[in-house]
């Protein structure tokens, strides 16, 4: 992947972005496990598409979210980003935490987002099958809310991927301890646009999106269950919903060729 660094908002802020792959567009918002430049669903993302993968505000410098007090401000932040990109009417991918600010971007400003895949996405609540806490999970618990089994051979290959790129990683760490360091860094994040509850009132401006979205959810998600799924679809004016047997909270990792394939043949 290639990186650069794009000025935005006001007063200014620095807008990290990593770049993979040739054809048509396309903006993978990433969850709370942050962005790397060997982020394996980017990289296979690439080889159909142009990738553009900005790094969430406040996963590198925490100051950034003085300026962003809301998901509003969140949401415009990101489509003036995608127009600094000069990005139009794009096909917009966003998993977890990313999920919730691709629909959020795309309900404020519904011309920015072309086609939509949400995966496993967050921002909706209800009580009868409520999202796991994920602050208190932190740090022992997390691995088992996150993966249907962290010790599979694929989350364990996916770990280690994303690992790689983590800047100043120490030599052979073990997987699920880097997969832990590189959440950390965006729990402020997380805990300003979630906390203490997820739904910011996205649940009514989701009527808004415009765009043919697909929702794909693991079977086995712990961390926000898989009815989550036929509520978001409910609430989108065009939407379906995929569900990937064997497959926890970090589907697009988990069952990695499954997910791709998905997205793939619906955004093309």
């Amino acid at each position: 992947m290639t990186e650069r660094t794009v000025t935005i908002w006001d007063p200014p802020l620095q807008a990290r972005v990593f770049e993979a792959g040739d054809g048509e567009p396309l903006v993978y918002l990433h969850g709370g496990g942050g962005m790397t430049s060997t982020d394996p669903v980017v990289e296979a993302l690439s080889q159909e598409f142009h990738v553009y993968a900005p790094v969430h505000p406040g996963f590198v410098d925490p100051d950034d979210l003085d300026e962003l007090r809301d998901v509003h401000d969140l949401a415009l932040y990101h489509d003036e980003l995608l127009e600094a990109l000069g990005l139009d009417g794009v096909r917009v991918v966003g998993h977890s935490f990313g999920g919730m600010v691709a629909a959020e971007l795309a309900a404020h400003v519904p011309k920015r987002v072309s086609k939509l895949v949400l995966a496993a996405p967050v921002g909706l609540w209800n009580d009868d099958y409520p999202t796991a806490d994920f602050f208190t999970a932190f740090p022992f618990g997390i691995q088992e809310l996150l993966w249907g089994d962290s010790s599979s051979p694929q989350s364990v290959e996916a770990m280690t991927a994303m690992a790689k790129g983590m800047e100043d990683a120490p030599e052979g760490q073990d997987p699920i301890t880097a997969m832990l360091l590189r959440v950390l860094p965006g729990l402020i994040t997380l805990g300003k646009y979630m906390w203490p509850l997820p739904d910011k009132g996205l649940g009514r401006r989701l009527r808004r999106i415009a765009a043919p979205t697909l929702v794909v959810w693991g079977e086995k998600d712990k961390l926000a269950p898989s009815q989550y799924a036929d509520d978001f679809v409910a609430k989108i004016p065009d939407a379906r919903a995929s569900f990937i047997p064997d497959a926890g909270h970090m589907v697009p990792y988990e069952r990695m060729n499954e997910f791709v394939g998905l997205a793939g043949d619906f955004l093309r």
